[in-house]
């Protein structure tokens, strides 16, 4: 009986082996075929607002937040450099003036993180607590203006 009972389990497990899940490929492997410099520095400031929304609250991590404010602006400082891809889709006419705002709402989006670096040496948490929310409302009316619709 037991033989059978597993017999039958072994069986079943071969039958559904091309169901089984395939292991998902990381997420910026699935963007690599579209990466830019920009995306790249795009990246780098995710990866440091995200910790730092964390964080940000907490007066003992603010060595370590005012690192990733550091982080964060250096990114946003070459990201003003640069052109969104979304330009290139954009009739001659349109393209200059499109880059010209998106580097005027990157120096706007700077303007802020330095409020934010001053508000963090001062031990205002509370105060960077309020500016992290505005840079990320900044962020995301920065991202449907500018960036390009994703592919799916």
């Amino acid at each position: 009986m037991r033989f059978l009972a597993g017999l039958t389990l072994a069986s079943a497990c071969f039958a559904l082996h091309p169901l089984r899940a395939e292991p998902m490929a990381p997420a910026s492997a699935a963007h690599d075929s579209d990466t830019t410099e920009l995306g790249e520095r795009m990246d780098e400031m995710r990866a440091s607002f995200r910790k730092l929304r964390r964080q940000v609250a907490d007066a003992s991590a603010n060595a370590s937040s005012l690192d990733l404010v550091a982080r964060l602006r250096r990114a946003s400082e070459q990201s003003a450099a640069l052109a969104p891809a979304k330009a290139a889709t954009l009739p001659e006419s349109e393209r200059s003036a499109f880059v010209a705002d998106y580097a005027e709402k990157m120096k706007a989006f700077i303007a802020e993180v330095d409020k934010l670096k001053a508000a963090l040496e001062a031990g205002k948490n509370d105060e960077a607590v309020a500016l992290v929310a505005k840079l990320e409302s900044l962020q995301k009316s920065g991202h449907r203006e500018f960036r390009s619709a994703k592919k799916d």
